[in-house]
């Protein structure tokens, strides 16, 4: 009798060892997913760590399908990324799924799993793709990918290949492999946001040395005269630009001008502007050229055909409503003038501290050039002498602000001026220091270009 009562039921016996063997399977599954972690992690590609993730959590739910979403920031739709299983192929990468449609869309929604044990009978099963396909979707467990409380993606197993239904273990599981899966993805999507970042900041670093080599490398020589220039870009590359075109032996055109915007394609407007425009400058000078050509000191036709023609190029090659604002100024050595055109630039000063004279040379030959087609352009002349300073300047000088939202202004610029001697090179240092000091720390808004011209005694 004492042995009958302790001899185990063969049915609870085989009770007991259903639930340890169920108890060893579970436990083998959380052993899996905290190593599989690590492969999640093991790459920063993002494809890669996203087909990591499914095959492993295929793997260890024995899963028969799956497939990842991750969420357009732009649109706010689930996007399919990954998918693997027996019609996966049907499945076009980059399909759409809006915030609440269908099973991935009513988690992605929630933010909480989703366990569907028969998913014909769930009213939000989406039964296109079965019809599509042929496959026969039984059961579905989908699961959330996120970031600390935000939603970056839903991941989903379909069927089980023993027959079976998926279980809330193995909802735990796949949510265990999901937290580990966020995190993967963040990072891997991090890397390849600093590594676009460092290509940008290396194509831009390539720009910039490609747009200071359209800008004078040297000073011109002209005899009687001498040269000076200062560029500073607002960001990386900028719209300003300068240019010494010699046109004969005698005469040499300044030019200095402003490409409306910045950035990059302000940057390449200007290089094909300035290229153009030495281009056409020398053919108008050309003595061989079809039309008559008069001597500078008896005529302004050349600057005036000049611009014209320019003009008409920059409004049939325009593009974004782009212009360009600029002065274009011929010297001519022992002439004692220089002619200038000025197309809504600013105006050219003349300083002169041997007899104490300041000029702001006020007036316009036109507006920028890009705006008006069939414009003409009227050129001015002014009386140069022993001594004086030419300053050219690009708004961004004249618009610069302080702290406090000063603008530095034309009064500055005089006062500035005004306090030294003529000779160019302590005219520019004396630019750039006031300039400076004004500004103090403040971001600069605007490209920054100076070039000064001296009329000195011809050695």
């Amino acid at each position: 009798m004492k042995n009958q009562k302790n001899k185990t039921c063969p049915v609870e016996h085989r009770s007991v060892t259903a639930a340890l063997e169920k108890m060893r399977e579970r436990l083998e599954s959380l052993k899996e997913c905290f190593r599989v972690s690590g492969l999640i992690n093991s790459s920063l590609q993002l494809d890669q760590v996203l087909e990591n993730i499914m095959t492993i959590s295929r793997s260890i739910l024995k899963a028969d399908a799956c497939s990842l979403m991750l969420v357009d920031e732009k649109t706010g739709d689930l996007v399919f990324e990954v998918a693997q299983g027996p019609v996966s192929d049907k499945l076009k990468t980059g399909l759409r799924i809006g915030k609440g449609e269908g099973i991935a869309g009513h988690v992605y929604e929630t933010g909480e799993p989703l366990l569907i044990e028969e998913a014909y009978s769930d009213p939000r099963f989406n039964r296109e793709f079965d019809r599509m396909t042929g496959y026969r979707t039984q059961t579905i467990l989908c699961v959330p990918l996120k970031i600390k409380e935000r939603v970056v993606g839903v991941s989903q197993v379909i069927n089980k290949l023993d027959g079976s239904n998926f279980n809330e273990e193995d909802k735990e599981t796949l949510s265990l492999l999901c937290a580990n899966a966020g995190i993967a993805i963040e990072n891997a999507r991090l890397h390849h946001e600093i590594l676009r970042k460092q290509q940008i900041e290396k194509d831009l670093a390539f720009a910039t040395s490609i747009q200071l080599s359209f800008l004078p490398s040297e000073m011109p020589r002209l005899s009687g005269f001498a040269f000076s220039a200062q560029y500073q870009a607002a960001q990386e590359i900028g719209g300003d630009f300068y240019d010494f075109i010699p046109l004969d032996d005698n005469r040499i055109g300044i030019l200095i001008g402003d490409v409306s915007g910045k950035g990059v394609a302000a940057a390449l407007f200007m290089a094909k502007f300035t290229t153009d425009f030495r281009l056409l400058a020398i053919r108008e000078e050309d003595p061989k050229a079809a039309g008559p050509k008069p001597d500078l000191a008896l005529s302004n036709a050349a600057p005036e055909r000049l611009m014209r023609r320019v003009n008409e190029l920059v409004c049939a090659q325009s593009c974004r409503g782009m212009f360009v604002s600029l002065l274009y100024m011929v010297l001519k050595k022992n002439s004692g003038e220089a002619v200038y055109v000025n197309a809504g630039h600013l105006p050219p000063v003349i300083w002169n501290s041997l007899d104490g004279k300041y000029a702001l040379l006020r007036g316009s030959g036109g507006p920028p050039l890009g705006i008006v087609p069939d414009q003409c352009y009227a050129s001015q002349t002014m009386s140069i002498t022993r001594g004086d300073c030419i300053v050219l300047a690009t708004d961004g000088l004249i618009e610069a602000k302080d702290g406090q939202g000063n603008r530095f202004g034309w009064d500055r610029l005089e006062e500035c001026v005004r306090s030294g001697g003529s000779d160019i090179e302590s005219v520019r240092s004396r630019i750039s220091s006031c300039l400076s000091r004004f500004v103090g720390e403040c971001p600069q808004a605007d490209d920054t270009t100076v070039v000064l011209a001296g009329f000195e005694e011809e050695r």
